[in-house]
């Protein structure tokens, strides 16, 4: 990861900036370094996502209720 050099936007606000503050700031990542990093992951898939997997390759049908009950309330709202 290059370093950078923060740039210091509370020095202009008359705020003063110890050694520490632009280290600290030096050592961020920015937003499309924090994505791209393979560290940013779990080693192990989440058990939940694999079941989703699982279910989609077999087909499985999605029972959640949510349509249904939209619609129903919907209807209700209507009369």
């Amino acid at each position: 990861m290059p370093s950078r050099t923060p740039v210091d936007g509370r020095q202009r606000a008359g705020q003063p900036v110890t050694p520490r503050d632009a280290s600290d700031e030096a050592s961020l990542e920015l937003p499309h370094e924090r994505d791209q990093a393979t560290d940013m992951t779990n080693k192990s898939p989440d058990p939940l996502i694999k079941q989703a997997s699982i279910d989609l390759k077999n087909k499985l049908q999605d029972t959640d209720k949510r349509p249904p009950m939209n619609k129903t309330y919907d209807d209700l709202k209507k009369s």
